[in-house]
């Protein structure tokens, strides 16, 4: 399967590698990051949905590939949620830290 999905799978990997460096500090890294996580989990989740297409053009076991796909869509959604949450709080410390003055 990994070579049906090559571009896809090199898109996924660069997000889990830019996710890894990622700052608690760094807003607008998350907020890319959250953006393109987003865009490529939907991607995931039209390959997972697709699974029987895939399989039959590709010759693969149907639930392996739903289930493979499935997994990283979940994957990408959870840290899209975390980046979410890490741009966030350094909104929300800066805020605060310009309330102050």
């Amino acid at each position: 399967m990994i070579g049906i999905f090559k571009e896809d799978l090199e898109q996924y990997q660069m997000l889990l590698d830019n996710y890894e460096t990622l700052s608690p500090e760094d807003k607008n890294t998350a907020y890319q990051l959250a953006k393109m996580m987003i865009v490529c989990a939907d991607r995931w989740n039209e390959i997972s949905f697709n699974a029987s297409k895939y399989s039959k053009e590709y010759n693969v076991s149907k639930s392996d590939l739903q289930q493979w796909a499935y997994h990283k869509y979940r994957i990408l959604m959870v840290l899209h949620e975390f980046c979410r949450v890490v741009y966030k709080q350094v909104c929300d410390n800066e805020r605060s830290r310009w309330n102050e003055n």
